[in-house]
């Protein structure tokens, strides 16, 4: 079944070629003498105005182009007068050449003030016993991730936080779980290069059950110190994390001399 196509070109193509059809045997299409004369009116009037109109675009386009043309020849030139400006107002090192151009100065840079805090934490586990943390962040250039765990023991005793390892990278594995326990939990927090450092992370906590971690790394055993909830221990610090990460990177030296 043929269909009209509903755009402006696809309209006038239907009907200019069949309007001589139509004329021609508008008795057997049951076209009146009257059908015929306002569909040929109107498709004259439509035929003109699509042409006129395409005139009228193409008139439009041609002086856009010459605008944007035009536009882009001022905004290269004038650029290239401000960095002039510029290169002036530095030479002199006074912000007066700025002033009497109308030119605003270059922003001086400032440090930034908050590290953001790490979120989304997740945890999975791996075939070997290993557990990878994930997080987001806004990593700024420099920027490093400082990250803490603890756990609670199948005996019921639930460790401080201790410090695991800074990174640089939104992605870190704990290669050395603890056997024995019911949970571990892990928080991250930020480090800028302004040694700016964000709070901790919220608390992500990985549950072995009442059976415990039962295949860990022979060499990650270690001892729960104090007691505590997963919301409720004193977290370990940023200054007293980076001291005993300084004092590991001490160690690892002196035993490589």
């Amino acid at each position: 079944m043929t269909t009209i196509d509903r755009t402006n070109q696809g309209t006038l193509n239907f009907f200019n070629e069949r309007i001589a059809l139509w004329t021609a045997n508008s008795l057997a299409l049951s076209l009146s003498n009257g059908d015929i004369t306002t569909l040929t009116a109107l498709l004259d009037d439509a035929n003109a105005k699509y042409a006129a109109a395409r005139e009228g675009w193409n008139e439009y386009k041609a002086l856009v182009d010459a605008q944007e043309e035009s536009m882009n020849g001022l905004y290269d030139f004038g650029s290239l007068l401000v960095q002039q400006i510029r290169v002036a107002a530095k030479k002199e090192g006074t912000e007066e050449l700025y002033h009497l151009a109308q030119i605003d100065p270059p922003k001086k840079p400032s440090s930034r003030t908050e590290a953001p805090i790490p979120t989304n934490l997740q945890l999975r586990s791996t075939t070997n016993g290993n557990l990878v943390l994930t997080f987001e962040a806004n990593k700024g250039q420099g920027s490093v991730f400082v990250i803490q765990r603890r756990y609670k023991t199948l005996a019921g005793v639930v460790s401080g936080f201790q410090y695991m390892d800074t990174t640089g990278e939104k992605s870190w594995t704990d290669t050395a779980v603890p056997g024995g326990i019911e949970w571990i939990a892990y928080q991250v927090a930020t480090r800028l290069t302004t040694n700016v450092v964000s709070d901790w992370s919220d608390e992500k906590t990985f549950n072995f059950g009442t059976i415990g971690n039962q295949n860990p790394p022979a060499a990650a055993a270690q001892t729960a110190a104090t007691d505590g909830e997963p919301d409720g221990d004193e977290s370990l610090t940023i200054e007293d994390a980076q001291a005993l990460k300084d004092a590991q990177t001490a160690k690892g030296a002196e035993k490589a001399g």
